[in-house]
């Protein structure tokens, strides 16, 4: 059934709105954001559909293909400590922000499809709470809110009510479109600056490479722990505040995480340029050192002793492929599921056909830059 065939039976009514949010992947960066450094996140096409129409209720009804369904009463958003929060949290969250902010929220039915698959590492929560903030800007707020608002209220709903202690980087990728360069320098108000994507001969191939993310939350965690340790031996609390270089004082995983802060934040400045001058070769180095960095210094290309199904042996894979004509890195948080391959059109067919082969059809999807953040337009 097409989403606005299901919005017609399950409202009984025409939506007047339609609506588009994207995911998001990382194309430098990799754990610099926590400690208030320098990313480079691109908006890609994996995306939330969505129909929509106000009400009078003032109740938020989101019938979600695939996902639970949503039914919230604006009349009530105080917060709920649930152990197993799910998406109407996201949007509680999100619309009490708004009205503490002293903007408008109100009630509306909407449906909603999804094609961004699952362990993509794109960001569908994200994606998700950057369709909400949207349509509260469009529906109620005649469009005046700025970007950078809608994605803080989207990292305080996941921070408050997901209880995801994430950071802005998802919701920056989601919302701003084409590739966005962030400097978190002052993490409440980053630096963004939109950049566009020029080389046409390069394509971004996300591979799920199908490993679990259960009980690796330690794992996550012990990256900005090191980070902030080496920060704190260095006498400040942000290794963007630390001079690069390495201390006595630091253990070998703080200095070794620390070298990977220093040099990938150095390895995106670089970008930002090469990008701005188009070159290519110098694009595909410094993702491919990114790549090295995570394994040798930021150890989170696997977990110990696992190399088989690890992100490590899927790089290690691509670029067998790619015979060193193309790169790879690690997508997220590493240890286990995605990593990002850019994949030169010559062999775009060769290398999606072979890791298909291995990863499975679903787990490999070549992704595109979308050049607009979330859209709200009347049908």
């Amino acid at each position: 059934m097409e989403l606005i065939d299901l919005f017609k039976k399950e409202f009984n009514s025409e939506p007047t709105y339609k609506a588009t949010s994207s995911g998001r992947f990382e194309v430098l960066g990799n754990h610099t954001d926590h400690n208030h450094g320098l990313c480079i996140a691109a908006t890609c096409n994996l995306s939330i559909s969505s129909y929509l129409k106000k009400n009078d209720l003032n109740r938020i009804r989101i019938i979600s293909v695939g996902y639970q369904n949503i039914d919230l009463n604006l009349n009530d958003l105080e917060q709920r400590n649930d152990e197993n929060p799910s998406s109407i949290d996201l949007v509680r969250g999100m619309a009490r922000y708004f009205v503490e902010h002293g903007y408008k929220v109100g009630g509306f039915d909407a449906v909603t499809k999804s094609d961004i698959f699952p362990g993509a590492g794109v960001s569908s929560s994200a994606a998700f709470e950057s369709l909400i903030g949207q349509i509260f800007n469009v529906l109620f707020n005649d469009g005046k809110i700025d970007k950078l608002f809608i994605a803080k209220a989207g990292q305080y709903a996941e921070n408050t009510d997901f209880g995801k202690k994430s950071g802005l980087l998802d919701q920056i990728g989601c919302g701003y479109g084409n590739l966005s360069y962030i400097d978190f320098n002052d993490i409440n108000n980053p630096v963004i600056e939109q950049i566009y994507y020029p080389f046409d001969d390069l394509h971004f191939v996300i591979v799920n490479t199908g490993g679990s993310h259960a009980e690796l939350s330690s794992l996550y965690s012990s990256i900005p722990l090191d980070m902030k340790n080496a920060a704190k031996k260095l006498g400040h609390e942000f290794l963007s505040e630390c001079e690069k270089h390495d201390a006595d004082s630091l253990s070998d995983i703080e200095r070794s995480r620390a070298r990977h802060f220093f040099s990938e934040c150095e390895r995106v400045r670089k970008m930002k340029e090469c990008i701005k001058n188009k070159n290519q070769e110098e694009f595909l180095r410094l993702i491919n050192e990114s790549r090295i960095s995570s394994t040798n210094d930021l150890k989170n290309m696997m977990v110990d002793n696992q190399y088989i199904g690890s992100p490590l042996e899927a790089c290690d894979y691509a670029m067998e492929i790619l015979e060193n004509q193309g790169a790879c890195k690690i997508n997220g948080g590493g240890f286990a599921g995605s990593i990002i391959c850019v994949v030169p059109s010559n062999k775009l067919d060769e290398f999606t056909h072979k890791m298909s082969i291995k990863y499975g059809q679903d787990n490999v999807c070549e992704v595109l830059i979308n050049p607009h953040g979330p859209l709200v337009e009347k049908i």
